[in-house]
């Protein structure tokens, strides 16, 4: 008779290892509740679990990027919406004073479906604004022309939550209610941030590529002057990106360059960074001998120099 302990949630995540990217957030929620009513997140059991999974990725038996997926679930309780936001920065959102027809046309611009609307500045967000809701109402020519702010049942609630809320907590709530996004706001009521539902997933399983992305992005903005790259991401693309300069190098890729500084083929564990104009790239994460992630960020000119840690 199973009696819940670890072996059964063992088996619970060797099943996301297994399946499509498109099962793996039923999946994710399945562990979830799982872990909450089993209350298998108790120290002794996260360590047991951890232990199997470090294990079973030095034998070879699951890749770097499944260990750390199952290792972020039992990191997940510990975060709070502010280590996990789209910074206020980044937010892209709309006035409310824009129009419906305009609206519409800039969702579709946009690689997302759902977006705040705001009044005046994003410290007064009025509601948020979902494209199937305004394919609906669309229907209604003569609403087009019409401000969106204006609009009876247009905007859905927007719901608001401070920056130290628990991430676990926020997500049992937003499965629980079916939101999909919240407003993180500050001690002071100033808007700091978004957090989707995607977001929270993406701590688990990595990015997720909704009805809306594009798969060319290699350059992910963080926030301020920070940004992830993919390893395999163009020179000439970063050097566009960033107006740097690699120099005449025999190289078309980021990862073929950072090798080529390292002068070996590094292994899973190893971190090495180098500042190139002003920017320093750090790698932090290596996966089948190449350099799969790499954070961007802006530093003083004159720091430009290597630095390696092993």
């Amino acid at each position: 008779m199973d009696d819940g302990g670890p072996g059964t949630l063992t088996m619970l995540i060797i099943l996301i290892l297994v399946i499509s990217v498109d099962l793996a957030i039923a999946v994710f929620e399945k562990i979830y509740i799982y872990l909450k009513e089993k209350k298998l997140a108790q120290k002794a059991a996260e360590e047991e679990i951890l232990y199997m999974v470090n294990e079973s990725h030095e034998q070879g038996y699951i890749e770097a990027s499944e260990a750390e997926m199952i290792s972020n679930i039992f990191e997940f309780g510990d975060k709070q919406a502010q280590d996990i936001m789209t910074d206020r920065s980044n937010i892209t959102a709309i006035d409310a004073d824009m129009s419906l027809s305009d609206a519409i046309s800039f969702i579709l611009n946009e690689n997302n479906s759902r977006f705040p609307v705001y009044k005046e500045n994003l410290d007064h967000i009025v509601g948020i604004l979902h494209l199937k809701d305004a394919f609906r109402i669309s229907r209604n020519k003569n609403l087009l022309d019409k401000p969106i702010g204006e609009i009876e049942g247009l905007l859905r609630d927007a719901r608001f939550i401070p920056e130290t809320r628990n991430v676990d907590s926020l997500f049992a709530t937003m499965r629980a209610t079916k939101l999909q996004m919240v407003i993180v706001i500050d001690e002071y009521g100033q808007t700091s941030g978004l957090i989707a539902l995607e977001d929270i997933l993406e701590e688990i399983v990595g990015n997720i590529m909704d009805e809306y992305d594009e798969d060319t992005g290699h350059i992910e903005e963080k926030g301020k002057n920070k940004f992830i790259i993919d390893g395999l991401t163009p020179l000439e693309e970063v050097e566009e990106r960033f107006h740097i300069s690699f120099g005449d190098v025999p190289f078309e890729t980021l990862n073929g360059y950072l090798i080529s500084k390292m002068e070996h083929i590094p292994s899973e564990k190893e971190r090495f960074s180098i500042a190139v104009d002003g920017y320093n790239f750090r790698v932090i994460a290596v996966e089948d001998k190449m350099v799969k992630r790499v954070v961007v960020s802006k530093i003083p000119a004159e720091t430009n120099e290597t630095t390696q840690n092993k």
